[in-house]
């Protein structure tokens, strides 16, 4: 009893200095953005200046966005090395939806013309 009782202790401490580290990294972090926002937002915007706490959130918002937005340009990439950027522009290329590039500037002008033509 006494044992699992240790492991039980051993692995709550384990999982708090965990979640400890991870929020002293993301408050780390948001720190330069919340210095950034109220040097930068306000008088760019007319926005008002943000507290630590709402730079904190805002950029754990920013960053669950982009980690579930399936954007191939994540930091680090995860798929042990190998980029499959290459692979993505060849699907794309292969559905034809970037066929406009292959085209002449003004057999390009000249497709948009006959599109938009009432």
């Amino acid at each position: 009893m006494d044992k699992l009782l240790s492991k039980i202790l051993n692995f709550t401490f384990a999982a708090f200095l965990v979640l400890g580290g991870v929020f002293l990294f993301c408050a780390l972090v948001s720190l330069p953005f919340w210095l950034m926002w109220n040097w930068l937002i306000p008088d760019i915007f007319g926005l008002p200046e943000i507290t630590w706490l709402q730079a904190f959130g805002l950029w754990t918002f920013i960053v669950v966005l982009r980690s579930t937005s399936g954007s191939y340009l994540q930091f680090p990439p995860f798929n042990g090395g190998k980029s499959n950027l290459e692979e993505k522009v060849k699907k794309i290329s292969d559905t034809n939806s970037l066929s406009h590039y292959n085209m002449s500037w003004n057999s390009w002008i000249d497709q948009i013309k006959k599109k938009y033509e009432a």
